[in-house]
């Protein structure tokens, strides 16, 4: 990655929207993490030195259920600035970015791109989107930090940015479980470290630190040299240690994975690193599993898969019959969601069919951990946003936070692990799914697996590869379907392509200790053979192979040979002396066609300056005619000729003997001559003819060894098929194993006796707790259930089990141990094997004696409990949907109902109107949060009395704790009710008259001190002053008794007149008439009455009609105007007095108080005249409560009249 780093920075050095070429960051941590709970991310930041050179984003999932003031108050109070993002922000060091709700962000040449989320909230992926986005448009290191809670929001942006180089961190919980680490459906697999919060800023502090330091040190391009130069070497390691070669992995993806490594462990060198590859087991790993980053989801790159779905399934299908099969081969599978993807595609066409074949999808990776997750086919809810409602509901089961495949659909899917690279290919395949797989392999190793899977598919299949992925270079093998979304059809070849597996990688490089070619070594029995030929001929002799190249030479053979000049050469044809070379030729082509031995005689050869005369004899070698044999040539000299016809010899002439010797020779070449013409002829003819056969068995061969080929590597894919399938009969016998054992401990702790019979009534299996009921040991095992001697009294047993398995019902009995006691409940069922089978029946004895016991105690509490309600003092009653469905008597009587009246009845109906409304909103709450109650409530009666009872109501819960019902206990506070009432009539009394004497007191005191201040101002001396005043005040005095008497019917008008003269010894009908309806007045009223009248009679006492014997006094009152507008109009007239009918010359404290004190106070209306007569005064007093006027009913007048008729005479006499 360091030369890639280099590279984006020098392009940002020239380009300038180019990279992160505005920010000085050279570390950006990014920070996935759930709204709803933002404590981990605030004990992180409180942690972490934010370096200038480092710059950190905040990713919420679910932005809008953060509290956001509560985040802004931590993170103020630990002194952090949020800088919240705004699209085309850049990104700047030094500072903490966050989101706004609702968007979704990413970075483009250094600057955030936000936009707003259009996906519902669990669709969005607002952390993959940033994490993806700011690995692949960066030139700076960027650590990755998931925190708990995101779900599987998070996976493709940990594997984007480890593809990038960087470092992940996710958070240690306690849910983190060895099943997340396996899985890579799980962020957490993707993580380099899984830390406590509290450490992760440590760790990123140390990171930061080793990358400044290996840089420095080792320089950006030196080291990435160094790191290229050690690829080969960390590849044989990789595949010493973990069986796996990756020699053929593509260069650039194996320099990034490397140096990431080198990153995380900390390493100064790449030989440090290489060290430690070497010495910890767990690094091979961890850079295996690197090299393994398997980012997939369902359905990835829709569009592809629309396209497969519409023009490819349905052309698999085509021509296929029930018996048939369909193959599928999904390579680089992962964690199987591209496997299910294709599945679900096949399992929905398959439901459009009438006749459908036997469907096989082969799923394939080198990622064990994978494979496990694939296998189970569980993962997280993010697959929401890839498959369709319609799908999750179809091929998925929800299962807490997960969806798992239905079985169906697993069933379908057979994963292994297997190597494209080593291992033997599957065969006679239908579709194969290779989707972003040879992006990882170098050329030459893409260049030998796609003739693999053209050798793989059946005529006419179908390959499916990944968007970056093409088969340019094997156009003779495929034709595109569709050249844009990579589905490629398979093209028939004149030759079948041979693959050669397994792949390694190719050293083109010649071998340091490589030897020049040689010619084939005969074996070992031809070489016998030339031995004995060479034995019965003479002994100078060479051995050849079939092209004429000398093998053997034996001992004598320096006389033939004469190698002919130019380059060195073995061939028997440009050894042999230059007299033999053309005969020599003759006879080992005639040889060669005829397969027999051939013998030229008389060959003069010269040597020396001398002729010889030498035969050679060509021997073809085994016995069949074999081009790749092998000849033997011998040569030997020929022996002296005897005279013809026994003449004797004479010398002959030299000229004749030259004569002889040219005739020899010319004979010699016409014969050669001649046979060379026949021999040419001859092989034109055959050459021909050999040709055409030779052509015709040449495609004849290579289709048998095509053919042959072609089934070596089926049996290998055959192979490889049953390898796979062992594999997963391993697996499914260890889950049967496992079954089994659960099934044996289950058998051994269970406490209910059990025992298995077979459709034969044997024993096939049973638990300990049968040995109470039977006498069974091991041994019985097999043998009939009559045979075994039961410790019970069942009888029935044998025609209840054949009933059972011809029925297929169910048998319950209860029977008992006679000796003990014990009762068991007997409960035969069918036998139904896994294919619904029924291979026998299964009996259940369960111990009822503590039920029994139970029961019985439960009885008898329930006979107490039920004795205990009917009679107790207190209403009991129970609610099923607020209606009645139990009461006592008591609660009978309170309601005054019967029991068959209120049983069902809803209880709001019994209860008061003013109350129902109440109650029966608790009663809601009740049910709703299993909250009781308790309530002070009126119960109307039918008679239309009420009873106040005190009611408590209490949830009834059934078995699954939720409420069903309520149970309501009534007390009857009537006779409380009532005392409290009193009480508070009393205390409403009390207060009452406190506060009218208090109001009483107030205006007694201020009416004493007007009378006092205006005695004192119309008073000449102390003496008058004295006198005034007591009896005024003795006036009010008696005006305020007589108010107090009765103070809520209030004062009798004509009582207060007759009591005031009584005082001043003037007996009615004497010297005073008084005469009026009866009225009563307010204590207000009556003071301000009162007051006048002492006032009036004084005057009268002293100067008017009472100073004589012969005046008269009349007091007369009547009620004047109508309803709403009634005057009480009072005259106080005097008479037979003779006094001078003139005012007095001032005005005393009687006429200030007569027309202008009542006037004021009682909206009065006053006339007081001076008359020669006496004195006449008229008082209007209106008679409403404001003016505290008061009428009295006649019934109440002489009711009162009546009763102070004693009091009243007392008085007259005293």
């Amino acid at each position: 990655m360091a030369a890639r780093r280099s590279n984006k920075r020098a392009q940002s050095e020239t380009t300038p929207t180019g990279g992160f070429g505005n920010t000085s960051a050279d570390l950006i941590v990014a920070i996935g993490a759930s709204g709803a709970n933002s404590q981990p991310v605030e004990r992180f930041l409180s942690d972490l030195t934010l370096d200038q050179d480092m710059a950190v984003v905040l990713i919420f999932q679910h932005r809008e259920a953060l509290d956001e003031e509560r985040f802004r108050q931590v993170l103020t109070e630990q002194q952090r600035e949020l800088c919240l993002v705004t699209d085309g922000v850049p990104l700047e060091s030094g500072k903490i970015y966050w989101s706004a709700p609702n968007t979704i962000l990413t970075v483009e040449n250094g600057r955030f791109q936000s936009r707003m989320a259009e996906e519902a909230p669990s669709e969005r992926g607002t952390i993959d989107s940033f994490f993806v986005s700011v690995a692949h448009n960066q030139d700076k290191d960027v650590v990755g930090i998931i925190f708990s809670g995101t779900g599987g929001d998070g996976i493709l942006g940990f594997a984007a940015v480890r593809e990038a180089g960087g470092l992940t961190l996710a958070e240690e919980t306690d849910n983190v479980t060895a099943e997340n680490l396996a899985a890579s459906a799980h962020p957490v697999a993707l993580a380099d470290f899984v830390l406590p919060v509290e450490q992760m800023p440590g760790r990123i502090r140390l990171y930061a630190q080793h990358l400044k330091n290996y840089r420095k040190t080792a320089g950006q391009d030196r080291a990435a040299d160094e790191i290229s130069g050690a690829l080969a070497n960390i590849a044989t390691i990789l595949r010493n240690k973990t069986g796996h070669d990756f020699h053929g992995y593509k260069a650039g993806t194996f320099f990034r994975r490397v140096q990431r490594r080198i990153q995380v462990a900390q390493a100064d060198t790449i030989e440090a690193y290489v060290e430690v590859l070497r010495t910890q087991a767990d690094e091979a790993q961890n850079l295996f599993n690197d090299l393994l980053i398997g980012v997939t989801q369902f359905f990835r790159d829709r569009r592809e898969f629309e396209l497969l779905e519409a023009q490819v399934i349905p052309k698999l299908f085509e021509g296929k019959t029930r018996n048939d099969n369909l193959r599928v081969w999904v390579l680089g599978c992962s964690t199987g969601e591209e496997a299910y993807s294709v599945g679900i595609l096949l399992r929905e066409h398959m439901a459009r069919l009438d006749t459908v074949p036997h469907v096989q999808i082969f799923a394939s990776d080198i990622d064990g951990r994978a494979l496990a997750t694939a296998r189970v086919g569980r993962y997280p809810e993010s697959i929401t946003k890839d498959v369709s409602p319609e799908r999750l509901a179809r091929w998925f089961v929800k299962e807490g936070n997960t969806y798992c495949v239905v079985k169906e659909l697993r069933e379908m899917c057979i994963f292994s692990q297997h190597s494209v690279v080593k291992d033997a290919p599957f065969s006679r395949l239908d579709l194969i799914s290779c989707r972003n797989l040879l992006i990882y392999l170098n050329a030459d190793l893409q260049d030998r697996v796609i003739p693999l899977f053209h050798f793989a598919l059946r005529p006419g299949g179908y390959l499916f590869l990944g968007n970056s992925e093409n088969i340019s270079r094997h156009t003779r093998l495929f034709a595109p379907v569709d050249r844009g979304f990579r589905i490629f059809q398979r093209l028939e070849t004149t030759a079948r392509v041979m693959p050669d597996f397994p792949f390694t990688a190719v050293d083109r490089r010649p071998p340091d200790n490589a030897l020049p070619s040689r010619p084939r070594v005969i074996e070992g029995n031809l070489a016998r053979q030339a031995e004995i030929i060479a034995e019965r001929y003479a002994p100078a002799y060479v051995v050849t192979d079939q092209d004429f190249n000398v093998l053997h030479f034996s001992g004598r053979t320096g006389r033939y040979i004469e190698p002919a000049g130019g380059a060195a050469s073995l061939n028997l044809l440009n050894l042999v002396h230059p007299d033999l070379r053309l005969d020599l030729r003759v006879a080992l082509t005639k040889a060669a066609d005829e397969h027999q031995s051939v013998q030229i005689d008389g060959l003069s050869m010269g040597t020396n300056g001398k002729r010889r005369t030498v035969d050679i004899v060509v021997e073809p070698l085994g016995d069949q005619p074999d081009p790749a044999s092998g000849y033997v040539v011998i040569f030997k000299d020929s022996a002296a000729r005897p005279e013809e016809d026994g003449r004797e010899t004479s010398a002959p002439s030299p000229q004749g003997e030259h004569m002889q010797q040219l005739e020899a020779e010319l004979r010699i070449t016409r014969e050669r001559l001649q046979a060379t013409i026949e021999e040419l002829e001859s092989t034109n003819e055959e050459l021909k003819s050999s040709n055409e056969e030779y052509q015709s068995l040449n495609e004849e061969l290579q289709s048998a060894n095509e053919e042959l080929e072609t089934s070596k590597e089926e049996l290998q894919s055959v192979n490889e098929e049953l390898t796979t399938v062992n594999g997963e009969l391993a697996h499914r016998v260890q889950e049967l194993g496992r079954a089994n054992s659960d099934l044996k401990n289950l058998l051994e702790s269970t406490q209910i006796a059990t025992i298995f019979l077979d459709n034969e009534l044997r024993v096939m299996n049973y638990t300990p707790a049968v040995a109470e009921i039977f006498h069974l040991v091991e041994t019985d095992i097999g043998r009939p259930i009559a045979h075994i001697k039961a410790r019970v009294a069942y009888d029935e047993l044998q025609e209840d089990a054949r009933r059972v398995a011809r029925t297929l019902g169910s048998v319950d009995r209860e029977i008992a141990d006679p000796a003990t006691g014990t009762r068991y409940m007997v409960r035969v069922l069918p036998y139904r094997s896994v294919d619904n089978y029924i291979g026998g029946t299964v009996i259940t004895f369960t111990d009822m004696t503590p039920l029994t016991k139970a029961q019985q105690a439960l009885r008898e509490s329930e006979e107490r409990f039920r004795a205990i309600v009917t009679q107790a003092t207190i209403g009991i009653a129970e609610t099923r949907d607020s209606s009645l469905t139990y009461v006592n008597d008591r609660f009978c009587a309170i309601a005054g109902r019967g029991s068959e009246a209120l049983m069902g009845k809803p209880l709001r109906d019994i209860i008061h109107p003013e109350d129902a409304d109440r109650n029966a909103a608790l009663l809601e709450r009740l049910y709703a949060t299993g909250e009781p109650f308790v309530a002070d409530t009126r119960y109307a009666r039918p008679d239309g009395s009420v009873v106040w009872a005190l009611t408590s109501v209490s949830p009834i819960r059934d078995a699954g704790g939720h409420i069903a019902g309520g149970s309501v206990i009534c007390i009857d506070i009537s006779d409380r009710k009532q005392a409290e009432e009193a009480l508070r009539e009393s205390e409403r009394h009390t207060k009452m008259l406190l506060a009218e004497l208090q109001h009483r007191v107030r205006n007694t005191l201020a009416v004493v001190r007007s009378i006092t201040r205006r005695t004192a101002a119309t008073s000449e001396t102390v003496e008058d002053y004295a006198m005034h005043l007591e009896g005024r005040i003795e006036a009010f005095a008696r005006a305020q008794a007589m108010a107090t008497r009765a103070p809520d019917s209030g004062v009798d008008l004509e009582e207060f007149v007759r009591e005031e003269l009584l005082y001043l010894a003037v007996r009615d009908e004497e010297k005073a008439h008084i005469d009026g309806p009866p009225v009563r007045l307010r204590a207000r009223t009556a003071d301000s009455i009162g007051l006048a009248i002492h006032e009036l009679a004084t005057n009268a006492l002293k100067y008017g009609a009472l100073s004589g014997d012969t005046g008269h006094i009349d007091v007369a009152w009547r009620i004047e105007g109508a309803d709403g507008d009634r005057r009480l109009r009072l005259e106080w007239r005097e008479s037979a007095v003779s006094i001078a009918g003139m005012a007095p010359r001032r005005r005393g404290f009687g006429s200030e108080l007569i027309e202008r004190t009542l006037r004021y106070e009682l909206d009065a209306q006053t006339e007081l005249q001076f008359t020669p007569g006496g004195i006449h005064c008229v008082i209007e007093i209106p008679l409403n409560e404001q003016n505290a006027a008061m009428d009295v009913t006649p019934r109440q007048e002489q009711s009162g009249r009546e009763g102070n008729d004693d009091e009243r005479n007392q008085r007259r006499q005293t």
